[in-house]
C-alpha cells in the first residue's frame, strides 16, 4: 500500500465530500417533479381520508416550497462538524420536552434511516473501514460525521423541514424522499470507495467483477426462511390427510427420471431458439403418477421454473439453451433435497448461479466462442453426464470454474492494463486529433447522405450512417475524401444500396450473384478496420441476406417514412380492433446531418479503440447537450460496470475498466470483442439521453430470479 501523507489524504477526503455533497445537492433539487407526481397518485378517493389529507396538503407545500429544500439542504452540509454533533443518552443538553407531533416525527425519521442503512450497507461497510485506515494517519479529526448516513440523513431532514410544517405531510415528504434515495445513495458512497481505490486505500476491498449483487447474511437468511415457509404452505395443500412428505425419492421417482432421460434423447427443435420444457412434459405424463407428495411439489416447482427461464426476455437465447440441457440434473437435485430451492449455499444452486452471474458480459447476445461460454459449456456437459445424487458433483463444478475465472480476471486485468496505459499514452494525441476527426466525420456524414435515396430499406440506412459512417470517416482522414480508399468505400455504399433495390429482370439477378462475392469482401474489410464484434458482423450480414432475397424475388421495400404513413392511413381507415401501437411519425431527414458525436479508430496493443467524443459546444444542439443528471450517472460508474452501446439497433456489451485520473476519459473492453471503446464523460451523457446506451443494473442471478417467480406462482394458486 502506497504511503500518503496527511495533506494528501485530507486533500482527497475533502474532494470527495465535495463531490458527494453536490451530487447529493443536485439529486434533491430534481426530486421536486417526481416528488409531486407521487403525491398526486395519492390524493385519490381510493385512499383513506387521513392520507389524502396528508397527501393534498404536502402536493400544495411542495409546489409552493420545494425551491427552498435545496439551498436548506446546502446549509445543513456546510455546517456539519464534529462538534456538531447530537448530544448522546445521559447528556443534559439531550433533555427536553417533545410534543406528539415530534415523537411521530422522529419514530418515522428513524424507520427511514434503517431502510437507507440496509440499501447502503454494502457501500459503507468498506468505506468505514477505509476512513478508520485513514483516521490512524490522521486525515481526519476523530469523529469526523462526513460520510456517515445518520448525518446526511440530519441534513435532508432539514431540508424536509423548510417544505412543510404539517406532521402528517411531513412523514409522509420524508418518507417519499427515502424511498428515491434508497437507490441513490448507495451510487453516491460507490463513487467516494472507487476514489479511495485509486488512491490504493486498501484496495483488497475492491469488488470483483464476477459478482452481480453482494447480499447481507442476515437477509440471506430471511430471504431463506421466507422460501421454506412458502414451501410449507405448498405442501399444506396439496395435503388432503395430513400426509408427511418423504425424505427420498419413491419408486415412482425412477420412471420419471426414465421418462426425462427418454424425452431429453428426442433430437433438438429445428428452431434454435425454441426451448422445450422438459419437466413440464415429465410432469404431464403418466410417470409422475407414481412420486410422492413432497416429489410431486419439486416437480411443480422446477416446471414452472423453466418457464420463468424460457420466457425471461432478459436471458439470451444462447443461455435458455444451455441451461435446458439441465433440466433432468435441476429436478433430481430438487427432488432429492427441497433444501435446493431455500439455500443458495446448496452446491447445485451455487453452480447453478455463477451460470447466470457469469452470463452479465454478454446480455442478449452469447458469443459462443467466447472462452467463458466455452468453458460454461464444458462443466455443464460434465455435470449432467455423470450427477447420480452426489453434490460432490457440483462442489468439484465450482471449483473449476472459480479456478478459470480467476485465472481469466487475471489475463484480463493485465490486458486492460497494458490497453489503458497504451490510451493514456496517447490523450494527448486524441485531443489534438479531434478537430480532424470533426472534420472528417462531417465530410463522411455529407458522402453517404448523398447516397442515400427515399426507397433505402431503414436497416441498411441504420448501417450506412453508423457503421459505414466510421469506415468512410476513417478513410477520409488517411487518404483524404478524394483518395481512392475512400472513394472505394463509397463505391460499397452505391453496390450495397443496388444489392437490395428489388430486381425484376433476368439480367439483373446474373449481375447480383456475379456482383456479390465482391462486395461482401469489401463489407468485412470494412468491418475489421473499425473491429466490429463479430455479433454485430452476423446479425447485419443476416439481415442483408433476407433483403437480398426480397429484391431477388422483387419484393419492393417501403421507406421508413413511406411505411409510417401507409401504417397511419391504414390505422385511421380500419375498424378492427388491434391492439398494437401507432407507427410513429418520423422526423424528416436534416441533409448533411449525421450523429453529433465524433468517433474515430486507432489500434492500440494489438486491439481496435474506438474513441468518442463531442465536438465543440458550438457544434451542439439541444438534442445532443448533456444532461446534468445524465452526467451525474456517467460520474457515479465504477471500473467493473457493464453498460450496453447499442448501434443501429445492435448490441455489444463492455466493462468499464478503466477511467483517467481527471476522469475525462472512459475505457470499455471486453475480452470477447477485438474492438474497446474510450469515450469522454460529456459523449456517454449524451449517448444515455438518445438511449443509444444503456447502464446494466445489478440484478439476481437468473436461476434465483426464476426460483422465487415460480414458488410465488404456485403459491398464489394452492
Amino acid at each position: 500500500m502506497t504511503e500518503k501523507d496527511a495533506s494528501t489524504l485530507a486533500q482527497l477526503i475533502a474532494g470527495c465530500r465535495r463531490q458527494m455533497e453536490s451530487d447529493l445537492c443536485e439529486l434533491v433539487e430534481e426530486l421536486g417533479p417526481a416528488l409531486i407526481e407521487d403525491v398526486a397518485a395519492r390524493t385519490s378517493p381510493a385512499h383513506e381520508p387521513e392520507r389524502r389529507i396528508a397527501a393534498t396538503t404536502l402536493k400544495l407545500a411542495l409546489q409552493a416550497h420545494w425551491d427552498k429544500a435545496t439551498p436548506a439542504l446546502t446549509a445543513a452540509l456546510a455546517g456539519r462538524s464534529p462538534q456538531a454533533a447530537k448530544p448522546g443518552y445521559g447528556d443534559a443538553r439531550a433533555l427536553k420536552i417533545v410534543n406528539d407531533a415530534e415523537v411521530a416525527l422522529q419514530l418515522a425519521a428513524g424507520e427511514i434511516l434503517e431502510r437507507l442503512t440496509t440499501a447502503c450497507r454494502e457501500e459503507t461497510n468498506a468505506l468505514e473501514r477505509r476512513i478508520s485506515y485513514l483516521v490512524l494517519r490522521s486525515a481526519m479529526t476523530p469523529g469526523d460525521t462526513t460520510f456517515k448516513l445518520s448525518s446526511l440523513w440530519s441534513c435532508i431532514e432539514a431540508a424536509c423541514a423548510v417544505v412543510t410544517e404539517d406532521t402528517a405531510a411531513g412523514i409522509l415528504l420524508r418518507q417519499l424522499v427515502g424511498e428515491h434515495l434508497a437507490t441513490e445513495l448507495p451510487q453516491l458512497y460507490r463513487v467516494v470507495n472507487e476514489t479511495l481505490i485509486d488512491a490504493d486505500i486498501l484496495p483488497r476491498l475492491k469488488r470483483s467483477y464476477r459478482e452481480m449483487t453482494l447480499v447481507d447474511p442476515h437477509e440471506a437468511a430471511a430471504e431463506s426462511a421466507k422460501v421454506a415457509s412458502a414451501l410449507d404452505r405448498l405442501l399444506k395443500a396439496r395435503s388432503k390427510d395430513g400426509e408427511t412428505a418423504a425424505d427420498g425419492p419413491g419408486g415412482g421417482s425412477l420412471e420419471l427420471f426414465d421418462s426425462m432421460k427418454t424425452l431429453q434423447a428426442a433430437p433438438a427443435p429445428a428452431n434454435p431458439d425454441t426451448h422445450t420444457n422438459l419437466v413440464r412434459l415429465a410432469r404431464d405424463s403418466g410417470a409422475a403418477r407414481g412420486v410422492r407428495l413432497q416429489e410431486a411439489v419439486s416437480l411443480d416447482i422446477v416446471a414452472e421454473l423453466f418457464d420463468q427461464i424460457f420466457n425471461d426476455p432478459n436471458v439470451a437465447n444462447g443461455m435458455k439453451g444451455l441451461v435446458a440441457r439441465l433440466q433432468t440434473t435441476v429436478l433430481k437435485a430438487a427432488m432429492l433435497n427441497q433444501r435446493f430451492f431455500a439455500d443458495r449455499s446448496h452446491p447445485a444452486r451455487r453452480f447453478l448461479d455463477s451460470i447466470s452471474t457469469v452470463a452479465i458480459r454478454w446480455g442478449k447476445v452469447v458469443n459462443a466462442d467466447d472462452p467463458f461460454f466455452v468453458k460454461l459449456v464444458e462443466l455443464v456437459g460434465k455435470v449432467q453426464a455423470t450427477y447420480d445424487g452426489d453434490m460432490g458433483v457440483f462442489d468439484a463444478a465450482n471449483a473449476e470454474l472459480d479456478a478459470f475465472l480467476a485465472e481469466r480476471e487475471k489475463i484480463e486485468e493485465q490486458q486492460d492494463r497494458e490497453l489503458a496505459a497504451a490510451v493514456h499514452a496517447r490523450e494527448e494525441e486524441i485531443r489534438l486529433t479531434r478537430v480532424a476527426q470533426m472534420r472528417a466525420q462531417r465530410a463522411a456524414n455529407q458522402c453517404i447522405e448523398r447516397l442515400l435515396g427515399p426507397l433505402v430499406p431503414s436497416q441498411i440506412e441504420a448501417f450506412l450512417r453508423s457503421y459505414w459512417r466510421d469506415v468512410v470517416q476513417g478513410r477520409i482522414s488517411r487518404a483524404g475524401e478524394d483518395g481512392a480508399p475512400t472513394k472505394e468505400a463509397l463505391q460499397t455504399v452505391v453496390a450495397l444500396i443496388w444489392a437490395v433495390t428489388p430486381k425484376h429482370h433476368p439480367g439483373e439477378r446474373q449481375r447480383h450473384a456475379a456482383a456479390l462475392p465482391g462486395l461482401l469482401k469489401k463489407l468485412n474489410a470494412g468491418f475489421d478496420e473499425i473491429g466490429a464484434a463479430p455479433t454485430e458482423r452476423k446479425t447485419f450480414m443476416d439481415t442483408l441476406v433476407d433483403l437480398q432475397i426480397a429484391a431477388l424475388r422483387a419484393e419492393k421495400q417501403a421507406s421508413p417514412a413511406a411505411k409510417a404513413k401507409s401504417t397511419s392511413t391504414s390505422t385511421s381507415t380500419s375498424t378492427s380492433t388491434s391492439t398494437s401501437a401507432p407507427v410513429p411519425e418520423e422526423k424528416p431527414r436534416a441533409h448533411g446531418a449525421g450523429p453529433t458525436l465524433q468517433v474515430s479508430h486507432a489500434t492500440d496493443s494489438g486491439v481496435q479503440v474506438q474513441d468518442i467524443s463531442l465536438p465543440g459546444a458550438g457544434e451542439l444542439d439541444a438534442d445532443n447537450t448533456p444532461d446534468r443528471a445524465d452526467l451525474r450517472r456517467v460520474r457515479q460508474l465504477v471500473r467493473g460496470d457493464w453498460v450496453d452501446f447499442i448501434t443501429a439497433g445492435q448490441n455489444r456489451r463492455e466493462r468499464l475498466t478503466w477511467i483517467n485520473p481527471s476522469r475525462t476519459l472512459f475505457l470499455f473492453t471486453n475480452s470477447a470483442s477485438a474492438c474497446a471503446i474510450s469515450i469522454t464523460p460529456e459523449a456517454l451523457a449524451v449517448r444515455l439521453r438518445n438511449q443509444t446506451v444503456r447502464i446494466v443494473l445489478p440484478d439476481r442471478p437468473m436461476f434465483e430470479r426464476a426460483i422465487h417467480g415460480a414458488i410465488q406462482s404456485l403459491d398464489r394458486r394452492a
